[in-house]
C-alpha cells in the first residue's frame, strides 16, 4: 500500500517558504476514542510527540513521575511520558493503522502546531521523501 502526499508549502517570511511534510491523522485511544488532527513526519524525532491534553482525552496511560526529559528542534527542553497510541493515516479507500510509542508532552507550553511523527513510527514503513517534485510517500 502506498500513500502519497504533496508537501505543504510554509511562507516563514520575506518571499521564503518551505515545504513541510504535513499528513492527516487520526489518533485512536482507549475505548476507541478517535481525534482527527494534522502531523507532521520528522525524521529526527524518536517518537510520535503528543500534548499532554490530547492524551488525557484519548486516554492514554502514562506515568507522570516517570518522566523523561526531550529537546526541541530550537534546544529547550521539556519533560514527556511514555505511552502507546494507534495511528491511522488514510487517504481515499488506502488506509494504514499501527500502534507505536509515543511520547506524551507533559507541559503546557505548545512548541509546535502538528502532532509530530517520528521513527516510532517510521521503523514500521518506508518513507519516500520527493521534495524536488513537493511529494512524499509513505509505503507498507
Amino acid at each position: 500500500m502506498n500513500l502519497r502526499f504533496n508537501c505543504k508549502h510554509v511562507h516563514i517570511g520575506d518571499s521564503t517558504y518551505i515545504k513541510e511534510p504535513i499528513v492527516p491523522i487520526t489518533l485512536i485511544g482507549k475505548d476507541s476514542i478517535a481525534l482527527n488532527f494534522t502531523a507532521i513526519l520528522d525524521t529526527g524525532s524518536p517518537f510520535i510527540l503528543i500534548p499532554k491534553e490530547i492524551a488525557d482525552e484519548l486516554k492514554l496511560e502514562y506515568d507522570t513521575k516517570n518522566t523523561k526529559n526531550a529537546k526541541s528542534y530550537s534546544g529547550s527542553s521539556f519533560a514527556t511520558s511514555l505511552s502507546y497510541v494507534t495511528i491511522k493515516i488514510q487517504k481515499r479507500n488506502e488506509k494504514i493503522q499501527i500502534r507505536c510509542k509515543c511520547a506524551v508532552q507533559l507541559s503546557k507550553t505548545k512548541s509546535h502546531e502538528n502532532i509530530i511523527i517520528g521513527s516510532s513510527f517510521f521503523e514500521h514503513f518506508r518513507v519516500l521523501f520527493d521534495y524536488p517534485n513537493n511529494k512524499f510517500e509513505i509505503k507498507d
